[in-house]
């Protein structure tokens, strides 16, 4: 196996693995409510993708475009690197499961704030009966 396929994979095992503690980071920001930290999160996470899509361009130019990465690792005798890609594979299920997760936590404090603000802030403006007797906005 090429050697600089080699050190791709284990970059992005690396870079995969840092995903995910920002990802888990995020989500515990989110739960503390600490929103001032949020952006700072999620300027790192950008930062951590663009690396990442850098790393796989890598890879697709070292590998070309016909070539399947499945068929590489199981082609390839070297154990590490077999455990690296299982490694991966199994990172990508939990980042995108926590990706999800924190994307539902963030939508539903969206919601409850809306919420909020609409109790705290309602709309003052004169109702007026419609054609049907409801009063329309």
């Amino acid at each position: 196996m090429n050697p600089e396929l080699k050190v791709v994979i284990f970059e992005e095992r690396k870079l995969l693995k840092t995903l995910l503690t920002m990802l888990d980071e995020q989500y515990d920001l989110v739960i503390n409510k600490e929103v001032m930290k949020l952006d700072k999160i999620a300027r790192d996470l950008d930062e951590i993708a663009k690396n990442l899509a850098r790393i796989e361009i890598k890879r697709r130019t070292i590998m070309g475009s016909d070539a399947s990465m499945q068929e590489t690792i199981k082609a390839c005798d070297d154990e590490n690197i077999k455990q690296a890609y299982e490694e991966i594979k199994d990172t990508l299920k939990m980042v995108e499961i926590q990706k999800e997760a924190n994307a539902t936590l963030i939508k539903q404090r969206l919601f409850f704030t809306k919420k909020m603000i609409g109790a705290i802030k309602p709309n003052k403006g004169v109702g007026t009966y419609n054609a049907y007797g409801q009063v329309g906005k």
